[in-house]
């Protein structure tokens, strides 16, 4: 059965993978049923599983209501998380990070899902426009009314996340539980602020693509990645993932989510399946964990780029200005993540 975590500081409580959604509606050539799409969520239930990922946008809103079908009768059973921001439609007013914005697609999403709250609410990503005032007071607002319990920032970059937190934090508005971010065995990039800021601040971080889109998986990539060469950096990631399930006999797709939630942080991944075998399969897998020696050697497949001042400020000549030689310090260097 999967365990139950607490999502950042709040008293929110997810399952320790959330189950990602996009997938659920035959509206792209890689989506999957109605019909899969219930006995996929049935299937995350059964094992646990409390926390739905979904978006207005995904499949125009013909997740959402799937997932709203799925709830009924069973609502208090489930964390339902959606977001805000994107458009689907081309319509100039119908996305975006605005008050309006958010206001409407929490209205709409409501409707789709057939409940009265949303239990966690993303910012669905950065649209360097709207206040930070503006998207905190209104997810305040909203929260006061009971339309929404909790708020997380999607794909939001770190100097942004970390002056939401304390804003909200100086103004007792509703607080920032949460973000959402790209992380996998490849792509590692939110190592060197996203990560760091997400602890120091006590946030969880849900990872999407934790499989980058089925690209470190044995077999092809999701059906939508078919036939695009891969970049150089997710190559590598895959062969060597390939190389360790050989000598373990743990599969490459099982090793990136077992490297994932070895990590010692506090990191929720967004699994999507196609399928509800697929689901299962997946479910079984994490019940296991790796040996330390095993999520270093994985960690070494990739390195994320480190930016201005990181290296400056990491090095001997830096440190010994600031600490005194070596064997001065009391304590280790910190670590980045």
């Amino acid at each position: 059965m999967l365990k139950q975590v607490l999502v950042g500081n709040s008293g929110l409580r997810s399952s320790q993978i959330a189950l990602g959604t996009m997938t659920f509606g035959e509206g792209r050539d890689w989506g999957c049923s109605a019909d899969e799409a219930m006995d996929i969520l049935s299937r995350f239930v059964e094992a646990g599983g409390t926390t739905i990922d979904t978006a207005p946008n995904y499949a125009n809103g013909g997740s959402e209501k799937i997932i709203g079908r799925f709830a009924s009768g069973k609502r208090d059973e489930l964390v339902l998380s959606t977001k805000y921001t994107a458009s689907s439609t081309k319509t100039p007013l119908a996305g975006g990070n605005s008050r309006r914005s958010m206001v409407q697609s929490v209205e709409a999403s409501l409707k789709r899902l057939d409940t009265d709250r949303i239990d966690l609410l993303w910012l669905h990503f950065w649209d360097f426009t709207t206040p930070l005032d503006e998207i905190l007071r209104a997810a305040d607002d909203l929260t006061r009314a009971g339309k929404i319990l909790y708020f997380g920032l999607s794909d939001t970059p770190a100097w942004l996340a970390s002056r939401a937190v304390t804003i909200a934090e100086l103004r007792n508005l509703a607080p920032v539980v949460a973000i959402q971010l790209e992380y996998n065995v490849a792509s590692r990039g939110v190592e060197t602020d996203l990560l760091p800021m997400a602890e120091n601040l006590g946030l969880s971080a849900f990872c999407w693509a934790p499989l980058a889109a089925g690209a470190l998986t044995d077999g092809t990539a999701r059906k939508r990645n078919s036939g695009k060469r891969l970049p150089s950096y997710v190559q590598t990631a895959r062969d060597g993932l390939a190389s360790i399930a050989a000598k373990t006999g743990i599969a490459s797709h099982h090793l990136a989510l077992l490297w994932l939630l070895g990590s010692g942080r506090n990191l929720i991944p967004i699994v999507g399946a196609r399928t509800s075998d697929q689901l299962t399969e997946m479910v079984q897998a994490i019940s296991a964990s790796l040996d330390a020696e095993i999520i270093d050697e994985i960690s070494g497949l990739a390195t994320p780029k480190l930016p201005f001042p990181t290296k400056l400020i990491e090095s001997d000549y830096l440190r010994t200005f600031a600490l005194g030689t070596p064997e001065r310090y009391d304590k280790p260097w910190p670590s980045r993540c």
